[in-house]
Formats: structure tokens, C-alpha cells, sequence
């Protein structure tokens, strides 16, 4: 037997009224409706539920029997379905996951951090990095919670970004460099050695594109993968660097190199947030993105 779950809410309402009249109103309904609603009850449990006594309405053995299954059932599916999911960030101790370049932990890690330590103290955050062939998966599965840098190729069905800042890039060399001044001409940029940092983001290939459209040529004595030892051989050398901004204004504090500007126009490039579909909706998805854009947005 299926019965409409409206009709166990008139049960429940004329129970702890007594009324059908205030049962209805209770429930934003007219008497009409409430009273065809309790009669299509009764005829399928097959008994009269309620007789009315004076100006109340008692209820039947079957109904008492019933009733406090009814209230819990309605309790559950209000408190537990159709309210929907919420998120306490104040109480959550769930796991942040974030997918970040090397660059990415230096622009977004350190306040990101500070604001969930704040906002979310029982939280837990881990940063990974991930190769291009796995990122739409790892936020398809929800193994990410929130994907942060320069991504131009992750246009994809199902995917969301959202734009938070332009980064641009910048030189670096020793403070004392026998050949470069206040400012840098193309030429000299040219003809100077070069560290080549190849870190695998998109953003290194399009500086390299860039530079191969403009008809640039450098000429690179010393590549390396990581950002860590280049102060170290800036200020011990006469190589040049270009990179982001915000890493190079990690390194002026050494007290041998400083930053220039490059002698070309580089197009400045867009950091975003990117999440999947199957989380737009999330509570715990939709704080964390906003917290991102407050955090980082312009």
C-alpha cells in the first residue's frame, strides 16, 4: 500500500490540534482540501482514524497506534532530505584537498592557509600536484576539492572556473650585474645567459611561445625544474631569470639580486579556481569557493 506522504501530515496535524479546520491553516492549506485529504486516509488504512467529540476530534486506537511512527517518519525526511545538506566550517574536521603548482603554493598557499586556520581551526589541508591527464578526474571524483592556477587548456564540459587575479613575470639578476642598468633593453636581454626554469606549467610555454613570436632568442647555459637554488645562482653569477612576480618578491630580500623589468611586452596571465559540476551545488564546495574569491579575487 502507498500512501502520499502529505496525507501522514494532516494525520499528524489533526492529531496535535484536535481540528481539522486549524490543521489546515497549520499546514497553509484550506479546510476543504485537509478534510478530502483525511478521508482519503482513512479509506486506506481502512478506519475512521478520528471521532469527533464535542468540538475535538479523538483519536482512534489505529491512530495512536500510527502516530508517533508518523511524527518520526516526517522528522527524518524534513531534518534529513528535503532541508537540504549544510556545512559548519567552524566545526568541520573534514580535509581540504588543493591541486597547486610549486608557483601556486607560494601565491595561494600562505593566506589561503591563514583564512581556513581562521574560518575552519578543526580543518585539515593537503596540497598535491597533479599531472594535466588527471585533474578533470581527481574533481570528478571529489579527490579535489579545488583546482588554483594557470590552466588555460581545462576548458571541459562539466568543469567550472572562475577568475580570481592577473600574474605577470618579471627578471632577476644579480644586484650588481656588470651589464644591466635601471632598465633592461632588448638587446642586452638577448645576448645575456640565461637560467631556464622548466616547471612544467602551461605558463612557462606560453613565456616561450611568446618569445618565439616576438623573435627572441636567449641563450640558456642552465636549466632546472625548481625555483629553490635560483637565488642562490643569481646572486653568485651573471645569469638572468624571468619569473612570476610573486616568487621573485620572495627572493629580493637576499641581499646580492634584484628584480628588473623584462624589455618586452609579456601578456599578463589569468589565475583561476576551477571545480566540477557534481559540487556546484555542495554547501562545503560553495563556502570554500567563496572563501577563495575573498581571499584572492581583485
Amino acid at each position: 500500500m502507498r500512501t502520499d506522504l502529505n496525507l501522514l501530515r494532516v494525520l499528524l496535524a489533526v492529531y496535535e490540534t484536535g481540528n481539522v479546520t486549524t490543521a489546515a491553516k497549520r499546514l497553509g492549506m484550506s479546510q476543504p482540501a485537509a478534510s478530502a485529504a483525511l478521508a482519503r486516509l482513512r479509506h486506506s488504512l481502512g478506519d475512521p482514524l478520528f471521532i469527533r467529540s464535542g468540538n475535538a476530534m479523538e483519536a482512534t486506537p489505529r491512530a495512536q497506534g500510527i502516530i508517533e511512527h508518523t511524527r518520526e517518519v516526517i522528522e527524518i525526511i524534513d531534518r534529513d532530505i528535503l532541508s537540504g545538506p549544510s556545512f559548519d566550517p567552524a566545526t568541520s574536521e573534514q580535509e581540504f584537498v588543493f591541486c597547486l603548482s610549486e608557483v601556486g603554493e607560494v601565491v595561494f598557499l600562505p593566506a589561503l592557509f591563514q583564512s581556513l586556520r581562521k574560518l575552519a581551526p578543526n580543518a585539515r589541508i593537503r596540497t598535491i600536484s597533479l599531472a594535466p591527464d588527471e585533474l578533470v578526474e581527481s574533481l570528478h571524483e571529489g579527490r579535489v576539492d579545488a583546482l588554483l592556477g594557470y590552466f588555460p587548456d581545462l576548458i571541459t564540459p562539466n568543469i567550472y572556473q572562475q577568475r580570481l587575479f592577473s600574474h605577470d613575470l618579471v627578471c632577476l639578476v644579480r644586484l650588481d650585474h656588470p651589464l644591466v642598468g635601471e632598465h633592461l633593453t632588448l638587446d642586452t636581454f638577448s645576448k645575456l645567459e640565461h637560467l631556464q626554469v622548466r616547471d612544467g606549467s602551461r605558463r612557462q610555454e606560453m613565456y616561450e611561445a611568446h618569445l618565439g613570436k616576438s623573435g627572441v632568442h636567449r641563450n640558456i647555459v642552465l636549466q632546472t625544474s625548481h625555483y629553490m637554488s635560483v637565488p642562490s645562482i643569481i646572486e653568485q653569477s651573471d645569469l638572468i631569470v624571468v619569473l612570476p612576480r610573486t616568487v621573485a618578491n620572495m627572493y629580493i630580500h637576499h641581499p646580492n639580486v634584484r628584480t628588473v623589468e623584462p624589455p618586452l611586452a609579456i601578456p599578463r596571465y589569468d589565475l583561476k579556481q576551477y571545480w566540477h559540476a557534481r559540487y556546484h551545488e555542495s554547501p562545503r564546495s560553495v563556502w570554500l569557493r567563496r572563501l577563495i574569491s575573498t581571499v584572492f579575487s581583485e
